[in-house]
């Protein structure tokens, strides 16, 4: 309520928005005969309307592999894979649990915001059955037809599109449950139209399904009422406007443009960091723009200045130039690059430097030398901190290291969203990350599956680069009135290290645990209570050594290199408990 107060012109889209949703929920029938008589369905109905190709070969020309496993239906989806012996069954989440067949609408019931209830876990995770109806495959048989000529991946694609439309008509099933699915269906269905992947006969059924796919997205932008939009918002507009520009519609492509724009300037900050504070997620957002941006012959400038921006970023928080570390959530969601760990389709867009370098706005500073990378994070927690419903961690003054271009302190990803709320809670805890907790209490304190109980705020105590070291620190009010603040150097003579200095400021005695999330292939010695971190595929070694010297402690933790998927990794934990102020020193030299 108060944030609505707060922002009343969004409080009153918002509102809008919700009122025509519910009326359209209650009179389903009046909603569907308006809209099927309507002068525009006609038009597609009868075939009237033309397509148009608005993707370019720097899109569409991605290097691709031909997997003949499609032809055998052998899907991967969000990790995890399942071949179908017929039909693509397209309301199975294929690992525990199967779909009822409902109008859209209807499905919302089964869930609640924490995803507990019984219905829910007797279908399955919701996401994996989305992720499945985004028809993220389409495109790799339409890549691989037109790679090798090989009209057997161009026959499946037909048969399988067309059985879906029979299936699951205007808001019917679960693929018509959430604009964000329908958005990235109309994409990928673009994608393969301008690969020339859909025969002719197709074209007068992909035009009405199209324009069905943008009323339906049109009606249900998620807007929020506090005026703090997420991703979903920018993919929804992305794919009406690409809708609008196939089907040469001006009205629709020129207004989903302008309200793209102009969210945009509200979600990507100045330095071209996405407020989401997630690295998945900017490289998410990324994704949907870079389509607009070709789609406009790399146009209009704003554009063009954010996904240069943003591509920047990309780059300089990749440790090796190619791979894109996990910071905060992470859900293997992906538009059109080919590998969403790895897009050098976007890392070719900016120009990383070959320094350190700050970006303020988002809170990242990046410490480089030959030697290290270092990302540290001292910025708000997710959309500015104004939302308590975030993909942001509670991670505040947590960060990540790496040795000559192989990862060592990590951050351990997401594991799940809804499967588990343990598993979940895990993954986005201070304890969770290499940050510092005290008295046993987590920064933010996690509430539902998104949400957090409070959003402290931290703040650049100081930045500067040198020939001798490069120095970042930060503090954040967390604990109030107690204070903790880290600063980390990065020393390039006489010898390269880097030092990771922590201050507990405050009165009386408390208890403070420090973690180091090691990637699995970090193998732990502890010789003679000294700490050396081995890679077990390079063999680089890096020796830690703490001031107070401190016990440490070996933890069997959890790493998730993909939604859905974790793993036992080791985490280093220190401990102990004094009067403060209290200074902690950590010193990490390759050896």
């Amino acid at each position: 309520m108060r944030s609505g107060l707060r922002n009343p012109r969004a409080a009153a889209r918002f509102a809008l928005h919700y009122l025509q949703r519910q009326t359209r929920e209650a009179f389903p029938d009046a909603y569907l005969f308006c809209l099927q008589h309507s002068p525009s369905a006609w038009k597609y109905a009868r075939g009237k309307a033309g397509l148009r190709k608005v993707l370019t070969s720097e899109v569409l020309d991605t290097d691709y592999d031909p997997l003949a496993s499609l032809l055998d239906r052998k899907l991967t989806i969000l990790g995890k894979t399942v071949v179908f012996k017929e039909k693509v069954n397209w309301l199975t989440d294929f690992q525990s649990g199967e779909w009822p067949n409902l109008p859209s609408f209807k499905y919302n019931r089964l869930y609640a915001d924490d995803f507990s209830l019984a219905d829910y876990r007797k279908h399955g995770d919701v996401k994996r059955v989305w992720d499945l109806n985004k028809q993220h495959h389409f495109v790799d048989m339409a890549r691989a037809y037109r790679r090798a000529g090989d009209r057997r991946y161009r026959t499946e694609l037909a048969e399988q599109f067309l059985e879906w439309n029979e299936s699951f008509p205007y808001l019917r099933g679960i693929g018509w449950n959430h604009p964000l699915i329908v958005a990235q269906r109309a994409i990928n269905w673009i994608l393969c139209y301008n690969l020339d992947a859909f025969p002719e006969e197709l074209h007068q059924l992909l035009a009405k399904s199209l324009f069905y796919h943008g009323r339906f997205i049109a009606d249900n932008l998620e807007i929020s009422h506090s005026g703090y939009n997420n991703n979903h918002l920018i993919g929804e507009l992305a794919a009406l406007h690409l809708i609008g520009l196939t089907l040469q519609n001006g009205d629709l492509a020129h207004s989903s443009l302008d309200m793209l724009l102009k969210e945009v300037k509200k979600q990507v900050y100045s330095d071209g960091v996405h407020y989401e504070q997630s690295s998945g997620y900017h490289r998410y957002v990324l994704e949907f723009l870079t389509l607009v941006w070709y789609a406009n012959g790399r146009q209009p400038r704003l554009l063009r200045d954010v996904v240069s921006k943003m591509s920047n970023f990309l780059g300089d928080i990749s440790w090796d130039g190619r791979t894109t570390p996990f910071l905060s959530d992470w859900d293997g969601a992906k538009v059109w690059v080919k590998d969403y760990h790895q897009p050098i389709e976007l890392f070719k867009l900016g120009q990383s430097s070959p320094t350190s370098i700050a970006y303020p706005d988002g809170g990242y500073y990046i410490l480089k030398s030959p030697s290290f990378h270092v990302i540290f994070d001292c910025g708000p927690i997710g959309m500015g901190g104004k939302q308590l419903g975030t993909h942001g961690h509670s991670d505040l003054l947590s960060f990540t290291l790496a040795v000559m271009g192989e990862p060592f302190i990590v951050d351990p990803g997401s594991g799940t969203y809804t499967e588990s709320k343990e598993i979940h809670d895990y993954f986005r805890s201070t304890s969770g990350h290499n940050t510092l907790t005290l008295n046993g209490l987590d920064q933010c304190g996690l509430d539902g599956t998104w949400t957090l109980k409070k959003h402290p705020a931290a703040r650049l105590v100081r930045w500067e680069t040198g020939e001798q070291a490069d120095i970042v620190s930060g503090e954040h009010d967390a604990y109030e009135p107690l204070v903790h603040r880290r600063e980390i150097q990065l020393q390039k003579t006489p010898t390269t290290a880097v030092l990771v200095r922590d201050d507990i400021i405050g009165a009386g005695v408390h208890h403070y645990e420090c973690y180091f999330h090691l990637d699995p292939r970090v193998l732990i010695e502890l010789p003679d209570g000294k700490v050396r971190l081995i890679s077990s595929s390079s063999k680089k070694c890096l020796t830690m050594s703490s001031t107070p010297a401190l016990s440490p402690q070996k933890l069997n933790g959890l790493f998730s290199p993909d939604y859905g998927i974790w793993r036992e990794a080791p985490v280093l934990l220190f401990e102990g408990k004094s009067d403060l102020p209290v200074r902690l020193t950590w010193k990490f030299e390759i050896s």
